[in-house]
C-alpha cells in the first residue's frame, strides 16, 4: 500500500519544506538549489557513489535502515557487500559521466523525496535485510501520471513530483515565466514555447530540458 499524495498536496508539502529550508530563500527568486546541502542539512542524509547494478540502469538508491548493501566493482563483474547506515543516499557512478545536464542533481533530489515521503513503507527492524528503494533510469525525470499504476510506480511518481516541486518551486517558476514572456503572473496561461525557451529556463535551475518541460506541464503553463 502507499500513502495518497495528490499533485496539490505534493505542491503544498514542497512549499512548506522550502519555507523552512534556509528561511525560504529558494522561494524569493528563480535560482538553482544546492541539492547536496539540502540532502545533508535538511534531510540529514549522506550522499555516496557506487556501482549500483550490473547493467548500470539503477541511478539512485535510498537506505532506510542500517545494514548491508550489495554493489558492483568498477568492471561490473563482481558483486560485494558494503556497510550502510540509515539515511545513506547512493548515486550510481555512471551518472557522473552522463551527458544530460542536471541528471545528477535531479537524481539526488528524487532520492531525498523518497526519504521524506516513504520511510514508513520501508522500515524494518535492525539486523534484517536493508530496506531500500532502487530507482532506475526509466523512472528518473519522467512523471506523467498514467493510471492504473503499481504501488512502486506511484511511489516513483510521488518522488519525481516532490523532487520537481523542490528544485523548481512553483512560485519562482511562475516568476521566471512571467519575466521571460513579459506578462504579469496573473495573466499566465498555457502556451506553446520553443525548446530554446525551455532550455533557458532549465539553465536557471540547472536541470535537464525534459525536467523543465515536465514541470511547466505540472503547473499548466505549457500546451501539450
Amino acid at each position: 500500500m502507499y500513502h495518497y499524495y495528490s499533485s496539490e498536496r505534493i505542491e503544498k508539502k514542497a512549499e512548506e519544506i522550502l519555507m523552512k529550508y534556509k528561511d525560504g530563500v529558494l522561494l524569493m527568486k528563480p535560482q538553482a538549489m544546492d541539492v547536496d546541502h539540502f540532502a545533508e542539512f535538511y534531510c540529514k542524509a549522506t550522499i555516496d557513489f557506487a556501482n549500483l547494478s550490473e547493467d548500470g540502469l539503477t541511478l539512485g538508491l535510498t537506505c532506510f535502515n542500517d545494514g548491508k548493501l550489495l554493489v558492483w566493482d568498477d568492471e561490473h563483474t563482481k558483486e560485494y557487500p558494503i556497510d550502510v547506515k540509515k539515511g545513506f543516499i547512493f548515486i550510481d557512478k555512471s551518472i557522473l559521466e552522463c551527458e544530460v545536464e542536471g541528471r545528477v542533481r535531479f537524481t539526488i533530489i528524487h532520492e531525498c523525496s523518497h526519504y521524506i515521503l516513504h520511510p514508513r513503507f520501508y522500515y524494518k527492524r535492525p539486523g534484517v535485510d536493508t530496506p531500500q528503494i532502487k530507482c532506475t533510469v526509466y523512472h528518473i525525470e519522467e512523471w506523467t501520471q498514467r493510471p492504473p499504476m503499481t504501488d512502486d510506480e506511484i511511489r516513483e511518481w510521488q518522488a519525481n513530483r516532490l523532487g520537481a516541486a523542490l528544485i523548481m518551486p512553483a512560485r519562482t517558476v511562475k516568476m521566471l515565466m512571467s519575466e521571460r514572456l513579459g506578462v504579469n503572473e496573473e495573466n499566465l496561461k498555457p502556451i506553446y514555447v520553443s525548446d530554446k525557451f525551455i532550455q533557458g529556463m532549465a539553465d536557471v535551475y540547472q536541470v535537464s530540458k525534459s525536467a523543465m518541460r515536465n514541470r511547466l506541464r505540472d503547473l499548466n503553463l505549457l500546451l501539450q
